[in-house]
């Protein structure tokens, strides 16, 4: 039976008729990919990124109303104004801080006072350093102010409604923060404009009917510590005539009936900052300033009586019985040292009162037994005297700094070096603040560049100067730079400083006490540590260098060429015979 192959039946509608070929297959080809066009507004398949390095934010309940959404956040806008969009809805909050915040506006003291001038990030930095400074001084009870802090609680308010005064405070302070870390603070464009707006805004003041109030006085006192914090003594000078001025103009403060009351705490604090002030003029420009002498700053009667308004005078031997009657009371380094150098007499007389006030000042310590602690010093003790203690102090200071002034021979200006910082020392041991950095500074320049003399009696005297110098910048809380060139220069100079037995000695036969001297052997071990480690370092540094092959000479060379091979024979030769190649014991014919 015949079988017929008909072809499939085709549908209605269908195009041509399929190949006749059946088992005719397709090759299997690539697929052909069509990328689609990007497209941002869209949004993409819910992928699992890895969640190391695709971050999500957290999923945060929204408490918007409703028909309230989050604004479309493209990616041409920036990463911080998304993350500030994001926080302002709710989506991310901030990371948690372990610091306390520093309020939007006022103080850490006083979280809702209102600044007088713009608030900026270098405002606030600097309010917040000078709250946190007077916050850590510890007041004692004095009768000048009943109130605890007076910084805080008379003068910060006051100067958050004045803007003068708010405007100067800034700037002193932007000057000790940058003076602080080592840098110059004229280099600084934000110090530069708040010490011209306090310039200008005080000018303008000067100008109205009240120059000479409570905020004009103080913004002048505080200028004049700009100025002497960044070294401008010129202009230390001058804002101390304008207080003068200012203050003969608004004739003495009024004194409040209550005198327990807020205004004449004020009135007690204002007059007490003004006759510092002056004192603080007084050291810079050595002229005695119109303060009587009831009062806790410098007398004039302190340079009359050490003929330091006159000019400087020398004696001539043989010395009078007056001035052998002087030397006689000094301790022996200083008298054999008056003996034998050329001294003034404004010097002596000088060196005899700090000897006398350290006599009277130990003896009243010893006879009232105060709490003394070496952090505090023999100023610091609560005794009737001290503020009569405190005002001999900086009396004898301001008679050392007109001495320095008054163009004296150089072994004369380093004893007043060594003066000053021992009566910084002999007043407390406690840590220097930015007020010392001008003179200390001063010190580091000139100091560390004497050279040995050659009478042995000024030998030790320089010894005993630059201890006590080192001393001092020893009290600072960070280590002023080239500071420790002092040590370094006495230890290089003189042998008998290595050894602290003859150090000892030799410190004893000037002005020191016990305490001082712990501390200065606590200066000195340190100088001591670093010189041996310089040394140590040095030697090395020297064997290695001796280790090194001697450079060759011309002549040298000359024969080396002249050894070396010229043929593969020669060369064969030395192979060889060199002695790293294991020698054969047979021959090679065996």
């Amino acid at each position: 039976m015949a079988v017929i192959n008909l072809p499939p039946k085709r549908k209605p509608g269908s195009g041509q008729p399929p190949s006749t070929e059946i088992n005719e297959r397709k090759k299997p080809g690539y697929r052909r990919i069509r990328w689609r066009e990007f497209d941002p507004n869209k949004k993409t398949a819910n992928l699992t990124p890895n969640q190391f390095v695709a971050w999500q934010p957290p999923a945060v309940e929204d408490d918007s109303p409703e028909g309230m959404k989050s604004p479309a956040i493209t990616p041409k806008e920036d990463f911080k104004d998304r993350l500030t969009v994001l926080r302002s809805n709710k989506l991310i909050s901030p990371p948690p801080s372990p610091l306390q915040p520093l309020p939007l506006n006022g103080t850490r003291d006083n979280p809702f006072s209102v600044l007088p001038i713009k608030r900026t990030e270098c405002v606030v930095e600097t309010l917040d350093y000078f709250v946190t400074m007077c916050s850590g001084i510890q007041y004692q009870q004095t009768p000048v102010t009943k109130t605890p802090n007076p910084h805080l609680s008379l003068l910060l308010p006051f100067a958050l409604e004045n803007s003068l005064l708010f405007e100067s405070i800034v700037a002193v302070c932007r000057a000790s923060i940058l003076l602080s870390l080592g840098k110059s603070a004229y280099e600084d464009p934000a110090f530069i404009q708040h010490r011209g707006s306090a310039l200008a805004a005080l000018n303008v003041k000067l100008k109205s009917k009240t120059c000479t109030d409570d905020a004009a006085l103080l913004t002048v006192v505080m200028l004049m510590t700009l100025e002497y914090l960044t070294g401008n003594h010129y202009g230390v000078t001058m804002h101390c005539k304008g207080l003068e001025k200012m203050l003969q103009l608004r004739g003495p403060l009024p004194e409040d009936s209550d005198p327990d009351s807020i205004k004449s705490d004020w009135v007690r604090f204002v007059k007490t900052g003004l006759v510092g002030y002056k004192a603080l003029g007084s050291f810079v420009t050595g002229q005695p300033p119109d303060i009587p002498s009831s009062s806790l700053g410098f007398a004039s009667e302190t340079f009359e009586a050490l003929d330091l308004d006159k000019p400087l005078s020398y004696p001539e031997k043989p010395f009078g019985e007056d001035l052998c009657l002087i030397l006689s009371r000094l301790p022996s380094g200083f008298s054999e040292l008056c003996l034998m150098s050329h001294l003034s007499n404004q010097l002596i007389n000088t060196l005899a009162s700090i000897g006398a006030a350290k006599t009277q000042f130990e003896i009243s310590s010893d006879k009232d037994s105060p709490k003394y602690s070496l952090a505090s010093g023999f100023m610091s003790a609560e005794t009737p005297n001290h503020d009569s203690q405190q005002m001999t102090i900086q009396n004898l200071l301001s008679a050392l700094q007109r001495l320095s002034l008054m163009s004296p021979n150089i072994l004369e200006t380093y004893l007043s070096f060594g003066l000053i910082s021992f009566m910084f020392q002999f007043r407390s041991l406690a840590p220097l603040n930015l007020f010392y950095d001008p003179i200390l500074r001063q010190f580091v320049a000139i100091l560390p560049h004497h050279s040995k003399p050659a009478g042995i009696e000024e030998q030790y005297a320089l010894i005993w100067t630059s201890l006590s110098v080192a001393g001092s910048l020893g009290l600072r809380g960070a280590q002023l730079p080239e500071g420790h060139t002092v040590m370094d220069h006495m230890l290089d100079l003189y042998p008998e400083s290595r050894k602290w037995s003859r150090l000892e000695k030799i410190i004893r036969s000037f002005f020191w006490t016990d305490d001082i001297l712990v501390h200065w052997k606590g200066v000195w071990e340190t100088a001591m540590t670093r010189r041996t480690l310089l040394l140590k370092r040095n030697n090395s540094a020297a064997d290695v260098v001796r280790l090194e092959p001697p450079r060759p000479s011309p002549e040298w060379i000359k024969n080396h060429i002249m050894g070396a091979p010229r043929e593969m024979r020669e060369m064969g030769e030395a192979l060889g015979i060199c002695p790293f190649r294991p020698r054969s014991t047979t021959s090679p014919g065996d």
